[in-house]
This record gives structure tokens, sequence and C-alpha cells, in this order.
């Protein structure tokens, strides 16, 4: 007799061989470690809720895939309504501020985000990794399925162009 759906070790082993690829999929989309680690968590919560529904291994798999990268999507999609209200505060600190420094501070920031913004995605992620999540090369090399020359050939490309981007923007 055939059953449909997950079973508890079949669920877990899945998902022990799916969490890379998610992890991977989390961390090019969104903008930490702790933001990808989070989404992969969610997704997985979200297939054990209809784990008696999966068919097979392919579905498992494809589903898997399409819930991690729409809940990377909404993540984004609240951050940046956070970010949004955050500079609106931004916007009233520096109103107070004497106003040709809170000028010169705002067309500052304002063309630091705008750099930072027109990086590829991947120079964010890599700058991201290593000097706010403060992740060593090796736990990056290791995240990144990639080697620790790599990550720094990444991360040395990386904060070149983020460089040059300001000196000519």
């Amino acid at each position: 007799m055939m059953t449909h759906g997950f079973g508890k070790s079949r669920f877990e082993s899945e998902a022990s061989h799916m969490r890379p690829q998610l992890l991977a999929i989390a961390l090019s989309l969104l903008p930490s470690m702790d933001d990808a680690e989070d989404a992969v968590q969610d997704t997985l919560l979200k297939l054990w809720a209809v784990r008696e529904r999966i068919a097979d291994t392919s579905h498992f798999r494809n589903l898997a895939v399409s819930v991690c990268r729409n809940l990377c999507l909404n993540m984004l999609r609240s951050m940046a309504v956070r970010r949004t209200d955050r500079l609106e505060e931004e916007m009233e600190v520096v109103s107070t501020d004497n106003a040709q420094h809170s000028m010169e501070r705002q067309e500052q920031a304002l063309r630091i985000r705008a750099v930072w913004n027109d990086l590829p995605q991947q120079h964010r992620i890599i700058i991201h990794m290593k000097e706010v999540d403060r992740l060593t090369t090796r736990e990056i090399a290791a995240l990144l399925g990639t080697t620790e020359c790599n990550v720094r050939t990444r991360l040395s490309r990386a904060r070149k162009a983020f460089i040059e981007r300001m000196g000519h923007s």
C-alpha cells in the first residue's frame, strides 16, 4: 500500500538535503545571513505543515524552492517599508540640525545609498556578509560553497567597485 505525503524521517532527510540550496537562494535575495536563515526556517515550517500533501521528492524540492523564493520576496517588501519608515525618521532628525550641515549629511547619505543600491546584488551580499554580519572568509566560503580565495577575490572586486563608484558619483 503506497502512502502519500512525507513522514517525519523522510521530511527530515529531504529538508536536510535541500537546506544548503535554500540557504543559497535566500542569501542571493536577502541582505543578511540572519534573514536568510529565517527564510529557510520559515520555508521548512510551511512545508512541514503541508507534508502530508506532498506527493514525491521532486514535488518537495520544487515546492521548497518556490516557497523559499516567495518568502524572501515578501521579506524584501517588508524591509523596504521599514527602510522608508526609518528614512522618514532620519529626515525628521536631520531637520533639527544646522541647515547647512544637515544638507551635506543628507546628500552624502543619499550618495552612499545610491552607490550601494547601484552595486550588483552579489557585491552587496558579499560585503554585507563580511562587514555587517562579521563572517570570516572561511565561513562565507562554506556558506556559498566556494573557496576562501574566491571569497577574497569577490570581496576585493566588490570593494573596488564601491570605491570607484563613490569617486564617480
